[in-house]
């Protein structure tokens, strides 16, 4: 196997590095990498480590994870088919018939099957009422992106506004009293964490998204973060690049925070790019931080895409139930800190974050390298 290896000379103020930084980057892997140990001649070592037959064990301990639902055990997120046909009956109602009728049918439906409700019945209704029957043509900027369309799903799978807080940073009183979607659309012009802050000086950037939990009446720990990008940033492989590494540094920042405060939390985040929403999961197992792509969904831009959106609520329903279990783990230790029922199991394996340099000499490496 191949590597190339390019050594910077750089003085790094970090307590992980002395006086210079090493990167490797493997760019010939062979496609007959196995699961199982064989082959031996074949594998990858750095010294005496066997890089190789770590990563198979990091393999095989995703697919066991992957089979026994170790990431979100008892899970009760299936749709039955009977909720499946309502929802996408009152869409097709919603294509045709009026907005005051539809409406009246489905509070009604709501009010009589709780499971409407629990599925994220009520998200469906913010949808139609909010969206235009058909797709606007003109592509939207980030705010626009979040006001008239990300938020209605996001908000309403999440907002409980007596434990947590949904934050775009964003003004919706103008929105809710303006909006008309056939008609017209309300735009908003574009405008730290401070579990970031903690670990560095200076100005922390703010992520695009934000649900923090509420504690005597404040905001007391971050349990949810999101980076926006509009359509006319679909192609900029570049800046999504950075904005995902961003999102695992915000999510391991507040994971890190969590485990301070003695909570077993599993972190979330997302990354909306376009319509398309990817959502992660962050937990760190044995000294390694583990970032897990959940599921992929595509925010509907209108009434009409909505068919298309039932087929992915279980996806949002799984982020839910992991996102509930987060927040009683963090909130209970918020109640009781000295509490010793309540230890953390993971705070003898958490490790300091990269500083911001050591980030910027890998991705502008990386970015050196493929031309991204």
């Amino acid at each position: 196997m191949r590597s190339r290896q390019m050594e910077s000379s750089m003085g790094i103020d970090d307590q992980f590095f002395s006086e210079e930084i090493n990167i490797i980057s493997i760019d010939d892997i062979p496609c007959e990498l196995s699961f199982v140990n064989e082959n031996l001649v074949d594998d990858f070592k750095i010294k005496e480590i066997n890089v190789s037959m770590l990563f198979r064990q990091y393999q095989n301990k995703s697919v066991d994870i992957a089979k026994t639902g170790a990431i979100c055990p008892g899970t009760t997120t299936n749709i039955k088919f009977g909720e499946r046909i309502k929802f996408r009956e009152v869409i097709k109602r919603a294509i045709k018939e009026s907005w005051s009728s539809v409406k009246k049918w489905w509070l009604t439906e709501l009010a009589n099957d709780q499971t409407l409700d629990e599925n994220l019945g009520f998200v469906i209704l913010e949808c139609l009422k909010s969206l235009p029957t058909a797709k606007i043509k003109n592509e939207p900027s980030e705010t626009t992106l979040i006001t008239n369309y990300l938020d209605h799903v996001m908000k309403g799978m999440l907002h409980d506004p007596n434990k947590y807080i949904v934050e775009w940073h964003l003004d919706h009183v103008m929105k809710g009293m303006l909006h008309d979607p056939n008609k017209y659309i309300v735009e908003w012009p574009n405008t730290g964490l401070d579990e970031s802050k903690a670990r560095k000086s200076g100005r922390s950037k703010q992520p695009d998204f934000v649900v923090s939990v509420i504690h005597q009446l404040q905001t007391s720990g971050v349990i949810f973060v999101g980076e926006v990008s509009p359509p006319s940033e679909k192609n900029n492989v570049y800046k999504n690049c950075n904005d995902l590494i961003r999102i695992g540094v915000f999510m391991k920042d507040c994971l890190d925070s969590a485990i301070d405060l003695g909570a077993d939390i599993k972190m979330l985040g997302f990354q909306c790019v376009d319509y398309t929403v990817d959502f992660y999961m962050m937990d760190i197992v044995q000294g390694t931080y583990i970032m897990i792509h959940i599921g992929q969904i595509s925010v509907p831009a209108s009434v009409k895409e909505m068919l298309h959106f039932v087929d992915e609520i279980e996806i949002l329903l799984k982020i839910r139930e992991i996102f509930c279990k987060s927040f009683d783990s963090l909130y209970a230790k918020l109640c009781n800190p000295n509490d010793p029922s309540l230890p953390s199991t993971k705070a003898s394996f958490k490790h300091d974050t990269w500083n911001t340099q050591i980030y910027e000499i890998v991705i502008e490496y990386v970015h050196s390298v493929w031309k991204i």
